[in-house]
């Protein structure tokens, strides 16, 4: 029995020291108030000086415009800047620790990870210290001190205090795209290799949509990619860095991070819907473990970017050239001639899109809705490679077809197909004047529409 009281007296005085302890360490202690704002009235912030681990800031605010001493001339995250002032103005603590001011080492304070001094427009000042995180709370939370009291406030709040130069900075590459939008001129310049130039060549109406077309001038004449102002040129607008390496970096961190000589540089010229010219650049480093440093304009920070966001990067002149085998306008066509062995179809043509049109086909008239659609079987050859050089050697290899354009000027082109390997062909124009590789179906299927269409019958578009 006694063994007993003497366990119950040693339970009872364990659960007095805890009593002892809890007290002294102290929850945070709810002083009733339902908020505990940092200013008597809601201010408008003009000033705010901080320090931390980060390096710290200096913001003032002029005419509701923002100034971050030391970033002169650099471009600012105005979001970012107006949501630490608005923050700051309406600062609200969540509860007061009433004894914590006597024990600031216990929430982080004596040592704060930030402290700021705020200035508002009517000359009311704040010191504010940010300490630890509070733990076990549902709403993330930090301890922070402003005269002479502690308080919990939510993260969100007084997290812009955490942040260094770096974070006040607009990570904004190029300008958000716009449907009104006209690209221009596009220059790729390659420290390996030739600039590509890419030219806005003219627009057509095309089924109720506006198609742009576009020329490479650089390094060789030739039409640029149908599908550029779709698949490319989106992707060169709205980039953004995803952290920022230096700021007024110096000639030996230009060097380091591969930007003092620039592995791909990329200029942009375009319109707007109002018809207003504009013009954006990039410098970029060539890529390390999948990422590039990056220099937008003449803006005097280097910039970190996934190479996987830079899809321009990997562009050549072999990507951006039309795939297109060759596509004269059907008004320009005086006679069209197509040889597959002892087969040969002669098409007349005379007036195209004018009211005596008239197409014949070994003197009898063919129906000109059915040549269209023909034609457009024709001039939708589609290659996998583009040769401008390193042609391979007809003379060993077995033609199939030839295709000869006379236009109404008296010039021609003829289209030669040769098969090259199982199931693929390869085109060459003008003996040798550039080369195209493309599946053997795209041949069969003109072949055998042309069959049909000089047997009379009708031809279908396809779309």
């Amino acid at each position: 029995m006694k063994r007993q009281w003497i366990m119950a007296g040693v339970i009872c005085l364990c659960l007095a020291l805890l009593g002892v302890a809890w007290f002294m360490l102290g929850s945070p202690e709810d002083t009733g108030e339902t908020e505990i704002a940092a200013w008597a009235n809601e201010e408008t912030v003009q000033a705010v000086q901080v320090e931390n681990d980060q390096g710290g800031y200096t913001l003032r605010w002029t005419e509701e415009e923002a100034e971050a001493e030391g970033m002169e001339g650099l471009p600012l995250d105005t979001d970012t800047i107006e949501d630490i002032r608005d923050s700051l103005g309406s600062l609200t603590a969540i509860r007061e620790i009433t004894d914590g001011q006597g024990r600031l080492a216990d929430f982080g304070l004596e040592e704060p990870a930030a402290q700021a001094e705020i200035t508002a427009e009517d000359g009311d000042s704040l010191t504010l210290l940010v300490g630890d995180e509070v733990p076990d709370e549902e709403t993330s939370s930090r301890y922070v001190s402003w005269e002479n009291r502690v308080f919990t406030v939510e993260s969100g709040q007084i997290e812009g205090l955490l942040y260094g130069n770096a974070s006040l900075l607009s990570r904004e590459l190029t300008p958000d795209s716009d449907e009104n939008f006209l690209v221009t001129r596009v220059a790729i310049s390659r420290q390996d290799g030739e600039d590509i130039v890419i030219e806005y060549s003219d627009s057509q109406e095309l089924a109720g949509y506006t198609v742009n077309s576009y020329q490479m001038v650089s390094p060789r004449e030739y039409p640029a990619d149908s599908g550029l102002a779709e698949d490319v040129f989106p992707g060169l607008f709205g980039l953004e860095a995803d952290s920022v390496t230096a700021i007024h970096p110096s000639d030996q961190e230009k060097e380091n991070l591969g930007t003092a000589s620039p592995w791909r540089t990329l200029q942009v010229d375009y319109t707007d819907g109002e018809g207003e010219e504009h013009s954006f650049s990039l410098a970029v480093s060539q890529p390390e473990n999948g990422v590039v440093s990056v220099v937008s304009g003449e803006t005097d920070i280097i910039y970190q970017c996934s190479e996987e966001d830079m899809s321009w990067l990997d562009e050549t002149e072999e990507t951006l050239v039309s795939h297109t085998v060759l596509a004269p306008d059907i008004k320009t066509l005086a006679e069209l001639e197509i040889t597959a062995g002892e087969e040969q179809y002669v098409f007349r043509l005379q007036n195209v899109g004018e009211d005596d049109e008239k197409i014949t086909c070994g003197g009898e008239e063919t129906d000109g809705s059915s040549f269209r659609s023909f034609y457009y079987t024709l001039i939708g050859f589609s290659a996998d490679d583009v040769l401008f050089e390193n042609f391979p050697d007809t003379a060993s290899l077995t033609e199939t077809v030839r295709v000869r354009y006379v236009y109404t000027d008296g010039t021609e082109d003829v289209l030669a197909c040769y098969e090259e390997a199982p199931r693929q062909i390869y085109a060459e124009l003008n003996q040798g004047e550039r080369g195209f590789r493309l599946t053997a179906t795209q041949v069969e299927t003109m072949l055998e529409t042309v069959q049909r269409l000089a047997a009379g019958e009708e031809i279908e578009a396809r779309y």
